[in-house]
């Protein structure tokens, strides 16, 4: 039987607190034996272990995605958004976003028996190596990146990130339709499962709109030079261009094309946005259509702009995509605990979890789970970065 766990935010309660809420870095050791599976030292603090990545060649990343974590705790915690004075406890773990590295962590921390869940993940590969652990030692893993397609397996592995491909999707159609493009070709970095499922949805939305497919040029994660692939897809002499591939690699395209004197409509995805992207290529990037699904200058609701405000508090600096990515794992977490009730288990929150069918007022506004995915579809914003300053802003077809 499925439960229909729709838990809503307190309202005036939690917007006072909310401006109290000093970080408390929480304890990251453990402090006390604990029941099998079951609650921490105290009883009613819950121990979530989180495998960061604030080392490595990710760690900007990395470092948003725990960070978001950190103020998504300290609210629910300051908050008592799970009732009666429970809490949670993180307990985080340097995985350096290496899929044996991490893999080794998520072992640790399953084999610790008060850990009741895990929250990790931003490459796929790292994922797909702690996944296994976490569906063999039954202990719910909560995915917050990781974007390739059926990662996400309840009762056991979850996924709260926003997922690219309906983002995609929505951006092809929308910027087919308000320019009138009438083909386009694409660049890919193949050897990502994640990107290539990525670039798929960017063709759907295409084909939905009705916009001829003049073929596709493939990158690599390796690639580090792009003036043959920018050569090649200007030679397909398409209306627009469509760039699919990690941060560097897409920006690095996508200054390629800008110095190879492409005049078309480019359009990328998520990945080109961060603190410090247009910077490093202002010329390219700027009016560059992509979709985002949380912007710190727009909060959605009340929700968005407690976390923005605390986020800003806390760190000097408004929160990305990224960081929304990681508090929400922690919220969806903390509302699964709630669900569960007094069975703060790894077999109630799991049991909790895949019944969760939806979640009121998150800061991505009201969103839906299937399958152990969430959905925040409505929560796309088409966006692109503005000169001088690389301010974002909702975009707008040039004249």
């Amino acid at each position: 039987m499925r439960i229909d766990s729709t838990p809503v935010r307190p309202g005036p309660r939690r917007n006072r607190r909310l401006v109290a809420v000093a970080l408390t870095v929480l304890a990251m050791t453990a402090s006390g034996c604990a029941k099998d599976g079951g609650a921490g030292a105290d009883g009613d603090t819950v121990r979530i272990g989180m495998i960061v990545a604030e080392t490595g060649p990710i760690a900007g990343a990395g470092k948003t995605f725990a960070n978001g974590a950190r103020i998504a705790a300290a609210q629910v915690n300051a908050d008592d958004l799970m009732d009666n004075g429970k809490k949670i406890e993180l307990v985080a773990k340097e995985g350096s976003e290496d899929p044996a590295k991490s893999a080794s962590v998520a072992a640790q921390l399953a084999a610790d028996k008060s850990i009741v869940g895990i929250t990790c993940c931003i490459l796929s590969t790292v994922a797909g190596a702690a996944k296994p652990i976490a569906e063999k030692q039954k202990v719910p893993l909560m995915l917050w990146g990781a974007t390739d397609v059926d990662l996400a397996d309840p009762p056991y592995v979850f996924r709260t990130v926003t997922m690219p491909q309906p983002a995609n999707e929505k951006v092809s159609q929308t910027v087919a339709e308000q320019t009138g493009i009438k083909s386009v070709a694409y660049g890919v970095m193949t050897d990502n499962s994640g990107i290539v499922s990525q670039a798929e949805a960017f063709v759907s939305g295409m084909n939905d709109a009705g916009v001829q497919d003049l073929g596709t040029v493939e990158t690599l994660s390796t690639t580090t030079n792009f003036t043959s692939a920018a050569t090649d897809l200007i030679q397909k002499d398409s209306d627009a261009i469509v760039v699919a591939g990690t941060q560097s690699n897409a920006v690095g395209l996508i200054a390629a094309l800008h110095d190879k004197g492409y005049d078309g409509q480019v359009i990328t995805g998520e990945t080109i946005s961060g603190s410090g992207v247009f910077k490093s290529q202002p010329d390219a990037l700027a009016s560059v259509p992509f979709p985002v699904y949380f912007l710190s200058d727009q909060p959605a609701n009340d929700a968005a702009k407690a976390f923005v405000e605390a986020y800003t508090k806390e760190y000097g600096e408004a929160p990305d995509g990224y960081a929304a990515q990681g508090y929400n794992a922690i919220y969806t977490l903390a509302m699964g605990l709630k669900a569960a009730g007094d069975d703060t288990t790894r077999a109630g929150l799991s049991k909790a979890l895949d019944g969760m069918t939806e979640l009121k007022d998150t800061i991505y506004g009201d969103v839906t789970f299937d399958g152990g995915q969430l959905n925040a579809t409505s929560a796309v914003q088409i966006v692109n970065y503005t000169a001088p300053d690389g301010d974002i802003a909702a975009w707008k077809p040039a004249n």
